[in-house]
């Protein structure tokens, strides 16, 4: 039966003025909310509710979950504000969406429910039972990547009018001039980023592949420099790719990140990835481009590395084997988050 009705952009706040009053209580979690605003502002609630039924309108799953966390015994009726498009499991028994109107496009809209079919429907709403709080603790909500460095990019080469803009060619990146590269304060996923976008889209792919070959120990400093020539076609281009190489060739950066991806190699499932990621003191997204360029599944790694794995492979192991935790977008459990898609992150299309 029915324990939770879901919306999806509508406010919570125009709902709680349809709660029927006469055996209900309306109780607002708001999103922004934190562990001592939920004690706050619910406990008060609960506690003059007396016979009437408290009535939860969650701005979203992360403040019901930490309700149902605070609260596993409290006796309520549930309405989750989500869009069933970003949480999974979305479609379960105990839950049923009643208005997902997609054509505000995301913003918060006056809800078009009638006052006496919203008091019928909260009338004969389930109250939450130990399925229904099993459901919403296992829900997960998807997270869109934080794009900033991306904006931050787009904004930096945006022409100055609308003459550049008319003169400005995608396949011949515009030759603005800036500042030497503070390297040591950038990962290798952002000067890679910077250097995407001084080369033209047709380069970008064999650079990306060399680039990543030298971050490996695939290549020499000297093939790495010489077949390096042919991309550089403008003076921003070399600035980043000295840099670049500075970064790769750096002891405290490059030759940690390197370290860790031997340590992903030959330990993965005798130390965890939170273990490998802090030891080497490396970003988590510098590695996962690594492995998304070679997985440690590939043939002859083993070999090509055994010399630089002797040291790697004494590191100590957690006292408790890890487990696969992080989930892909497959819905399978992994030791470490999903590489991404280095197509999409470059834009090598």
């Amino acid at each position: 039966m029915t324990q939770i009705y879901g919306y999806a952009y509508h406010s919570p706040l125009v709902l709680m003025n349809l709660v029927p009053l006469r055996d209900h209580v309306p109780l607002y979690l708001d999103p922004r909310w934190v562990a001592s605003d939920l004690r706050k502002n619910v406990e008060p609630v609960l506690k003059k509710a007396g016979v009437k039924t408290p009535v939860v309108l969650a701005g979203s799953l992360g403040v019901l979950q930490s309700f149902v966390r605070a609260y596993p015994e409290a006796q309520v009726k549930v309405v989750l504000f989500e869009f069933p498009g970003l949480v999974n499991p979305f479609l379960d028994p105990s839950i049923e969406w009643i208005d997902c109107d997609h054509q505000s496009g995301g913003a918060w809209q006056i809800t078009k429910t009638k006052l006496a079919n919203f008091e019928a429907m909260i009338g004969i709403l389930e109250m939450l039972d130990g399925k229904g709080r099993d459901l919403i603790l296992r829900m997960e909500r998807f997270i869109p990547k934080d794009r900033t460095s991306e904006i931050e990019r787009f904004a930096e080469y945006m022409p100055a009018n609308y003459k550049e803009l008319l003169e400005y060619s995608e396949e011949k990146p515009q030759d603005v001039p800036f500042k030497e590269v503070a390297w040591k304060k950038k990962t290798l996923a952002e000067l890679l980023v910077l250097f995407m976008g001084q080369v033209s889209k047709h380069k970008r792919q064999p650079l990306l592949s060399l680039v990543l070959d030298y971050q490996l120990g695939k290549v020499t400093k000297r093939d790495y420099n010489n077949k390096l020539k042919s991309f550089i076609d403008n003076a921003n281009a070399k600035k980043v790719s000295n840099a670049l190489r500075k970064w790769m060739d750096d002891d405290s950066l490059g030759r940690s990140l390197f370290n860790a991806y031997l340590d992903y190699l030959c330990n993965l499932k005798l130390r965890s990835w939170k273990t490998i990621l802090a030891d080497h003191e490396i970003g988590e997204l510098d590695l996962l481009i690594l492995i998304a360029q070679q997985h440690r599944d590939s043939v002859d790694l083993a070999m090509h590395y055994a010399d630089e794995c002797k040291s790697i492979r004494e590191l100590p192991s957690n006292m408790n084997l890890p487990e696969p935790t992080a989930r892909w977008t497959d819905n399978s459990l992994n030791y470490h988050p999903e590489p991404p898609a280095l197509l999409h992150m470059f834009e090598l299309a």
